[in-house]
C-alpha cells in the first residue's frame, strides 16, 4: 500500500500549515487567555473553503477526501486546537447531518451558507443528565399544527451563542416504551432560544462551550432533519464522522506539544 501524499493532499497540507502558522499560531495565547472567539481567523478559513471540506462544490464546498480533511484539521490544531475543534464541528456534526439526512431544499437553504463560511454550526446532543447516556433526553418537541415547538436544555454545545445553525436532537413521542427521538434544523434567530451559561475551560477556551436553552422555540415541520423518529441515527452518523476530525485534531495538538518539547 502507498501511504504517499497525493500532489492536491500535500498542497491541502502546506497551504494551511502557511496560513496556520502566519495567521491562528500568533494569536493562539492570546485568545485562550481572554478565551477571545477568532472570528477573523474563521472568516479567513471560510475564504479558503475551509467549513465546507468534506462538502461537494454545487453545495458550496470544496470536496476533500478524507485525508486532505484530517490533514488540514491537524496543522489548525497545530497552531490553535480551538480553531481546529470550531471548524471540526462545523463541518462533521453541523454540514455533514444536512448533507446526508436533509431534502434539497434544506440543503440550499441551510447546508450552502454553511458550507461557504458564512454561517456557523453547531451540535445540540448532550443535556444535564444525557451526556455519555445518549437516549436519556428530557428535551421535547411537541407538533402544534405546522410547527414544533421545542422546549429544554441542552449541555457543551461547541459554537454555543456563535452558532447560525442548530442539529438538535429531541423526543417527539414513544414507541413500544422507548423514546422517539428525532433531529431538527434550528434557526439562531427562532424566539426561545438562549445560552444559559458558558463553560470557562481549562484549554481551548477560545471555542465557545455553552448550555442552551429552549423555551417555546417554534420551527417549522420543514425544519425536520430526516424522518421522523430518526434522530438518533442522524446523531450517532454525524458524531461517527466526527471522530475523524476529533482524532485529526489530536494528532495536530500532539504534533505541536513534540514540537515545543524538542
Amino acid at each position: 500500500m502507498d501511504f504517499k501524499l497525493t500532489e492536491d493532499q500535500e498542497m491541502v497540507r502546506n497551504s494551511v500549515r502557511e496560513f496556520a502558522e502566519n495567521e491562528i499560531a500568533p494569536l493562539a495565547r492570546e485568545y485562550d487567555e481572554e478565551e477571545k472567539f477568532p472570528k477573523a481567523q474563521l472568516e479567513a478559513l471560510a475564504e479558503m473553503g475551509l467549513l465546507g471540506m468534506i462538502i461537494p462544490e454545487e453545495y458550496g464546498g470544496t470536496g476533500f477526501d478524507s485525508v486532505s480533511y484530517s490533514l488540514a484539521l491537524e496543522e489548525i490544531a497545530r497552531a490553535d486546537a480551538s480553531v481546529a475543534v470550531i471548524v471540526g464541528v462545523t463541518n462533521s456534526v453541523c454540514c455533514y447531518p444536512i448533507f446526508c439526512f436533509g431534502t434539497e431544499e434544506q440543503k440550499q437553504k441551510f447546508l450552502v451558507p454553511l458550507a461557504t463560511g458564512k454561517e456557523l454550526g453547531a451540535f445540540c446532543l448532550s443535556e444535564p443528565q444525557a451526556g455519555s447516556d445518549a437516549m436519556n433526553l428530557k428535551t421535547r418537541a411537541e407538533l402544534d399544527g405546522d410547527e414544533y415547538i421545542i422546549n429544554g436544555t441542552k449541555s457543551w454545545v461547541t459554537n454555543g451563542g456563535e452558532s447560525d445553525t442548530h442539529i438538535v436532537m429531541a423526543v417527539t413521542g414513544e414507541n413500544n416504551g422507548k423514546k422517539e427521538v428525532s433531529a431538527f434544523i434550528v434557526e439562531k434567530e427562532r424566539g426561545g432560544l438562549s445560552v444559559s451559561s458558558v463553560e470557562h475551560k481549562l484549554g481551548q477556551r477560545a471555542s465557545r462551550t455553552t448550555e442552551l436553552s429552549f423555551a417555546d422555540v417554534r420551527v417549522s415541520k420543514e425544519n425536520l432533519l430526516g424522518e421522523i423518529g430518526a434522530g438518533m441515527k442522524v446523531a450517532f452518523n454525524s458524531l461517527d464522522n466526527g471522530r475523524i476530525g476529533i482524532g485529526s485534531l489530536s494528532v495536530g495538538i500532539a504534533q505541536a506539544a513534540f514540537g515545543e518539547a524538542l
